[in-house]
């Protein structure tokens, strides 16, 4: 990735688009579901994360929090870097955390997490990434201080990087990763007591090892799981009484997301207390979701190799061999397999619309998922659709995942901004969520979401092919139902015919996430 090409997008935003005008507007592996966990930290489980860049290379610090609270995320994120607040030993620019803490109101949440990425202070220096470990654990520990203590009673949520077990995020040891943890958190503590300590996050991208396929479901593991497990079972026994919450990410298969929670619940089980699971990065789909991409692989493999080897400014460099391969895929984008084509920059509108449906659909089964093992809180990556060069494999994979967009200077919500405002707005008081199991008909999954001050929401869909399952027909479901009348809309506000005879409602369900409510909200 190369942050300097998001900036001429980024500068028209901040100038354009967040100035004050605006902020004045606007089961998976078995059958069984798992145990209830209530939701018990405070304020909202629902974020939305800004970007990889925030304040630093030449990306604005952005007021960005207005549009983000209008979508409905209670919850933000941002990245910084040590460099970018201590350029130089000693002397500290906050202009960038100054700018995000500035935005917070209550009842806004706001997690920052510090990347060890510096050109003076780190083992392997870079401006950006990968973050390196510090050459003097005091000098460390003196920034993370310094840091936390001016936000000290603001900011509630402090991360120490981010994915360690990938080397695009960490340049070190397991045990370099541990030793620089435990100062994270003593520093962190010793500044705010209050204050929670997020550990860097796993990529979240395995198949736990017992794991019950559903019919159809991948099961072989990932490139490199067998070293990310480990690398986190010796962070869980070493680091065990460092940290506050665990940071799973919850990208690929949304139907592996329980196994997953439950298998890292498991290992921290192994080694010490069981900490609340949170989720700081979860999107889709995924290009390589689909089999027919999975062809392209190796070019992460080539990606990685770039980015790990920062230029002379401390920035990532780019990866011209894999430019070349995605610039051949443009040059027979027409032959290449819808599955192919939807991720690509000026693909049809029809697949363009279809990716969209897709993408919004995950937003609601990835939630109810998570949220129905436990899962605390959620953040969406990510807020700004800012695609660089379309021969880039960033913008490949991630260039359509934003909420909003930037089209003739005026700021554009997708389609996908409009479903995360709407289950904002369905679980508004969310307490509890509970899948519900539905006899006789194991693909269909039915959650029921416990709010407060309000009536029970109950969401169903059907497990499907996520590319073609739209295109059959749907089917008859039902549970029982205490009341007269149910209002029920689908994902996107379409409103859905629910029928209520004997106590019973029954209404059609297919791929698409349905809400049923008592009454209209």
């Amino acid at each position: 990735m190369n942050p300097r090409k998001y900036a001429p997008t980024l500068s028209l935003l901040s100038a354009l688009l967040f100035m004050n005008s605006f902020a004045q507007a606007a089961m998976p592996t078995a059958l069984i579901p798992p145990p209830v966990q209530p939701l018990e930290l405070p304020g909202s489980p629902l974020g939305i994360a800004w970007f990889i860049l925030y304040g630093h290379l030449g990306v604005p610090a952005v007021t960005f929090l207005p549009p983000l609270r209008e979508i409905g995320g209670g919850f933000s994120k941002v990245y910084l870097f040590w460099q970018q607040i201590e350029p130089q030993k000693g002397q500290f620019d906050w202009t960038a955390p100054d700018a995000f803490v500035a935005q917070l109101q209550s009842p806004d949440e706001g997690l920052i997490s510090l990347f060890s990425s510096s050109q003076w202070a780190v083992k392997k220096p870079s401006a950006m990434l990968p973050p390196s470990p510090a050459k003097d654990l005091k000098d460390y520990y003196d920034f993370v201080h310094a840091t936390v203590s001016r936000y000290k009673g603001r900011v509630r949520y402090w991360q120490n990087d981010a994915e360690p077990n990938n080397p695009v995020f960490w340049a070190g040891t397991k045990e370099e990763f541990v030793a620089q943890l435990k100062v994270f958190y003593r520093a962190v503590k010793d500044a705010d007591p209050a204050a929670q300590v997020v550990l860097g996050g796993y990529d979240g991208l395995f198949i736990p090892p017992n794991m019950v396929p559903l019919p159809g479901q991948r099961t072989e593991p990932f490139p490199q799981q067998k070293t990310g497990l480990e690398f986190f079972d010796y962070v869980l026994r070493e680091g065990v009484g460092n940290f506050d919450l665990f940071d799973l990410r919850l990208y690929g298969d949304p139907y592996t997301i329980t196994a997953r929670v439950d298998y890292m619940r498991e290992r921290m089980r192994a080694f010490g207390p069981v900490k609340p699971i949170i989720c700081t990065e979860y999107g889709g789909p995924g290009l390589f979701e689909f089999p027919e991409n999975r062809a392209y692989v190796s070019l992460i493999q080539t990606w990685s190799q770039a980015a790990t080897t920062p230029d002379s400014q401390g920035v990532p460099q780019t990866d011209k061999h894999g430019a070349n391969r995605i610039t051949e895929l443009y040059a027979h984008m027409s032959t290449l397999p819808p599955q192919t084509q939807m991720f690509m920059q000026g693909c049809s509108p029809e697949l363009e619309a279809k990716y969209n449906r897709i993408q919004s659909r995950g937003v609601v089964m990835r939630n109810l998922l998570a949220l129905s093992d436990g899962v605390q809180k959620t953040l969406y990556w990510e807020l700004l659709s800012a695609p660089g060069p379309r021969d880039d494999l960033m913008t490949l994979m991630y260039g359509k995942i934003g909420l909003v967009s930037l089209e003739n200077g005026q700021l554009k919500y997708h389609p996908t901004a409009e479903v995360f405002k709407r289950m904002a707005q369905k679980f508004d008081g969310i307490r509890e969520v509970t899948r519900v199991p539905v006899p006789g008909q194991p693909s269909v999954f039915l959650f029921k979401v416990d709010r407060r001050a309000r009536g029970p929401l109950y969401v169903a869909w059907e497990r499907r092919d996520a590319f073609s399952g739209e295109d059959a027909p749907p089917i008859t479901t039902g549970w029982p139902w205490p009341g007269a009348k149910a209002t029920a809309i689908d994902t996107f506000g379409a409103a859905v015919t629910a029928t209520i005879a004997e106590g019973k409602l029954t209404l059609p369900v297919s791929v698409t996430p349905i809400y049923v409510e008592a009454d209209s909200q």
